[in-house]
């Protein structure tokens, strides 16, 4: 298999759907439009959701391109390998066209005679049943398809609702049962378990491809599902995950989409041995770089909310590393020229991104040099756990956010009540509704 570059896998991945009749859309902002169910935008499938539904039709019954995709749930776990909250979804569609069959074989093709994946890696799954939909029966159809291809049914996973019943896209919308495809990295790689397989998050087996999400259902905003007027299917593989495999390394922040990046936060650290601090850094630069772009500032709420809780672990990691704040504006302008020749709305923002980040770096380092003292203090009396009551007081009194103080306890290995911080915030709801004479 031979070394692809980013802009080579971009390339082979939308001629190969061009080819079988698919249209090129463009990618869009990642702040939702009409859909108040999202904070952003999360999946390439997002921005298409009046089409399965059947509320708008398409140019094309088949659809393809590479969205760019940002996920607030994953902002946690971003350190690892692969995870990451900004990443480009490469995305094929079929809008009441083909289905499981066809979904399942044009991805086969690719991965196995186009991109030339070692198939001997290769495992699927499908959705197995789930007692919590007793009235969705378990996938027999994809499969009987995977092994009518030639996979042996060993590497055929059936898992339940939480692995591979997809979506929606929001807290209600299209969703239905999917079939997924991992690469085994190796044992050396993951928890050394003999049961250990692709529902483990061990980080030996990769999710590569959501091969095929059959749209058959719309989730309620009471938990109901009722049928969708047509059957269609949302696909989409990770950018990022392709180049880890095809380029041979050994995570998503040795890739050529962040490689250039994580060396600029190395020549720039003092502790070169952080690696979780430098993985989020790398990963939250970029995705501050793109909100900006799409016209997101900071505040204290929604998606602007988000923006400023990554730029606030930015810095707090930087700070970490021993790596000045200012050097961060480089940073973002180092994701500017990466990137603007697919998403030429970074360099009409290229200002307003160095604004942006360099008013935010101002009002952290007062933030931090306010909060620091006092959390020093808090220590002093307890050096091996923070309480909750002195988390809250923290971010009540001094600005300095529960998030940042959940930070600072990961690096120095503390323990942190973080019921007992629950228990402040909400009691600190109740006074504020009863002095608006609110009752509940």
């Amino acid at each position: 298999m031979s070394r692809l570059t980013s802009i080579e896998i971009r390339r082979i991945f939308l001629d190969y759907f061009q080819k079988n009749n698919h249209r090129i859309i463009e990618s869009v902002s990642l702040v939702p439009v009409n859909d108040p169910t999202l904070l952003v935008v999360n999946s390439g499938m997002a921005p298409l959701k009046p089409y399965f539904t059947g509320e708008r039709i398409p140019s094309s019954p088949r659809l393809c391109n590479i969205q760019k995709c940002l996920r607030t749930d994953d902002i946690e776990s971003v350190g690892d390998r692969h995870h990451l909250t900004f990443f480009e979804m490469m995305g094929n569609w079929s809008i009441g066209d083909y289905f499981k069959e066809r979904a399942i074989k044009l991805a086969w093709e690719l991965i196995k005679d186009i991109f030339g994946f070692d198939t001997s890696q290769l495992y699927v799954t499908v959705f197995g049943g789930d007692s919590k939909m007793p009235d969705i029966s378990s996938d027999e159809e994809s499969f009987k398809i995977w092994q009518q291809i030639g996979i042996s049914e060993e590497k055929i996973v059936p898992l339940g609702m939480k692995s591979n019943f997809w979506g929606p896209a929001g807290t209600i919308g299209p969703c239905g049962p999917c079939t997924e495809m991992f690469i085994d990295r190796g044992v050396e790689l993951g928890c050394r378990k003999e049961n250990c397989g692709p529902d483990c998050d061990c980080g030996r087996f990769l999710e590569i491809w959501n091969a095929g999400v059959f749209m058959q259902y719309y989730l309620h905003g009471d938990g109901s599902l009722t049928e969708l007027p047509l059957k269609s299917v949302d696909a989409g593989a990770g950018l990022e995950r392709f180049a880890v495999i095809l380029q041979g390394v050994d995570s998503v922040y040795e890739t050529d989409l962040l490689a250039p990046i994580t060396e600029k936060v190395l020549s720039g650290a003092d502790d070169s041995t952080k690696i979780r601090s430098i993985r989020i850094i790398v990963d939250h630069i970029r995705g501050v770089s793109f909100m900006v772009a799409d016209g997101v500032l900071p505040a204290n709420i929604g998606r602007e909310y988000v923006l400023r809780r990554l730029l606030r672990r930015t810095f707090l990691h930087a700070n970490l590393l021993g790596i000045q704040l200012e050097e961060i504006v480089n940073l973002a302008m180092t994701v500017v020229t990466m990137f603007a020749q697919f998403y030429p709305e970074l360099e009409r923002n290229r200002e307003t991104i160095k604004y942006v980040i360099s008013a935010e770096s101002d009002n952290f380092e007062q933030t931090m040099r306010r909060g620091r003292r006092e959390l020093e203090k808090v220590l002093s009396h307890s050096p091996s756990i923070i309480k909750g009551e002195d988390a809250f007081r923290l971010q009540d009194t001094y600005g300095f956010p529960f998030g940042l103080t959940s930070e600072v306890a990961k690096e120095r290995g503390l323990q942190l009540d973080e019921e007992g911080f629950k228990v402040c915030l909400e009691e600190q709801r109740k006074r504020s509704r009863l002095k608006r004479g609110c009752k509940s």
